[in-house]
């Protein structure tokens, strides 16, 4: 848990203090908006991003319109507001630093728009317990194919880490995520997962990425395996 924390806090503290070169702070100074851009930019993806060991997930290919809205909700204090969920304390600390709508369209476009990238599968399930438990109780907002439906504000899952999807479920469940009375999507989220047992969870998370999730990522070989 330490560990856990003290990469978390490096992760926070390049977020809100990252080293830029002085042509960018200097474009940034005159009013050069695509100079602040590429610096926001830069700063988010250090932790969503693969270069830390405990990271934030990665945002490659999600909804735009899913990821502005969290944004917005990071910066107004509909999420992030509970010191007890550090991680996301630490990203509304954070979004302090988007300060215009401007910004967060193009943090929300550039995200939307890169390529998504294979993950590790991580969460071992029973498959066809959880397809089960998807058609039933997920398909009618996420649908079939975990496509989304941004007018059930129901963002897709077909771009989701397996440990991130379980983590957010059970952030829902606890009371962790969703509390906020303005949080609409989030208060049906917390609702639907309230009867939710981990081993649900679990299988429901291992069908979603192996029916319709990230490609799986090649684990690197350690040293001794390369130099056979």
């Amino acid at each position: 848990m330490f560990i856990r924390c003290a990469i978390f806090s490096a992760c926070f503290l390049v977020l809100v203090g990252s080293k830029v070169s002085g042509s960018e702070k200097s474009e940034a100074k005159t009013g050069n908006t695509m100079a602040e851009m590429k610096i926001l930019t830069r700063e988010c993806t250090v932790c969503h991003g693969v270069r830390e060991a405990q990271r934030g997930p990665i945002l490659n290919g999600m909804d735009h319109w899913y990821l502005s809205d969290q944004i917005h909700k990071f910066r107004s204090g509909i999420r992030g507001a509970r010191s007890s969920n550090k991680s996301e304390y630490l990203m509304g600390v954070g979004t302090r630093k988007v300060t215009t709508d401007l910004q967060v369209a193009f943090l929300s476009n550039w995200f939307a728009n890169q390529e998504p990238t294979p993950a590790l599968r991580t969460i071992r399930g029973d498959v066809e317990l959880g397809r089960e438990l998807y058609q039933r109780r997920c398909a009618s907002c996420h649908g079939v194919r975990g496509e989304g439906n941004r007018l059930l504000l129901s963002p897709s899952l077909n771009k989701l880490e397996g440990w991130y999807f379980l983590e957010q479920m059970r952030k829902f469940r606890s009371g962790e995520r969703g509390y906020h009375l303005r949080d609409e999507g989030g208060k049906i989220m917390a609702a639907a997962s309230k009867d939710f047992s981990d081993y649900d969870l679990k299988n429901i998370v291992a069908y979603s990425v192996e029916a319709f999730g990230l490609p799986e990522a090649q684990a690197v070989p350690d040293r001794t395996e390369r130099e056979k």
